[in-house]
């Protein structure tokens, strides 16, 4: 059995890559793929295929939406598809709702039978020149900058339209409550957010790192947190919820650490399965 030619790159840079030929294995439909994904979060670009072995009907671009969307979320839209005598070029936008995010892993089998990932469950691919890598923080800022600069673009239209006034202050972290201006002439009501923080740094914190710190076992620490109050305050931890609005995972501030070492010091023969504070 004649093994098939190993497929030859022409050509590749940042916003094109041309290949010698596509037929259409799990393997190259998945790399393919990724290459999409990787160009819309960076500055759209063309991929070229000098000859495909597949009906060109999977290229149409319904099918290529599927099939990339089925892996990512948001979804990406506009990606064309033009028939280029035996091949095809494939334009890909510069997408609006970058960065796109794979959320479930592309698997095919190798040769040998084994299992290879070509991307897993929560990664973001961008292009790099002529290479498909991962997100690193130069463009993450990069994509926050762009994303401000658009909010602030916005805002300036609006506010050359309207005068914007601030009609409360707040010094909580939340959403200040905007009440209806009742002369709108006087400008448009505005809500103000203080900078969020991220919860990873904020609350560094889960109950059996508390308990480490604090020399306790794990089941101390947790009964200790919820008879003091302090598991469902929202001023000393922070709940992450999974898509059905339940608590998957609880972590806790600095705060919380010192008001514990605090009480625990004033408390020493404190035992909360007995005692009340």
């Amino acid at each position: 059995m004649r093994s098939r030619p190993r497929e030859r790159r022409l050509g590749e840079k940042e916003t094109f890559e041309e290949k010698s030929q596509f037929f259409g294995s799990e393997k190259e439909w998945l790399k393919l793929i990724k290459t999409i994904v990787a160009m819309s979060n960076r500055s759209g670009g063309r991929i070229l295929y000098k000859s495909i072995n597949v009906d060109f009907s999977e290229f149409d671009p319904a099918n290529l939406d599927n099939k990339v969307n089925s892996y990512i979320a948001p979804k990406l839209r506009g990606i064309e598809c033009v028939k280029k005598g035996n091949g095809v070029e494939i334009k890909v936008p510069r997408s609006d709702l970058r960065p796109h995010i794979f959320i479930k892993k592309g698997i095919y089998r190798n040769k040998k039978g084994n299992k290879v990932a070509e991307f897993y469950e929560g990664q973001i691919w961008i292009r790099h020149s002529s290479k498909n890598e991962l997100l690193d923080k130069s463009d993450f800022d990069q994509i926050v900058k762009e994303e401000i600069r658009k909010v602030f673009e916005r805002m300036n239209i609006i506010v050359a339209q309207y005068p914007a006034s601030i009609l409360e202050a707040s010094e909580s972290a939340l959403p200040m409550k905007i009440k209806p201006m009742k002369d709108r002439k006087k400008g448009v009501p505005v809500v103000i957010e203080k900078e969020q923080v991220d919860p990873n740094i904020a609350y560094p914190y889960q109950a059996k790192d508390l308990a480490r710190l604090l020399n306790k076992n794990l089941a101390f620490i947790v009964k200790l947190l919820k008879v003091l109050q302090l598991k469902e305050d929202p001023k000393y931890n922070y709940n992450y919820k999974n898509s059905e609005g339940k608590i998957v995972l609880r972590k806790y501030n600095d705060e919380c650490l010192e008001f514990l070492r605090r009480f625990l010091i004033n408390n020493p023969n404190f035992y909360p399965w007995r005692d009340k504070p």
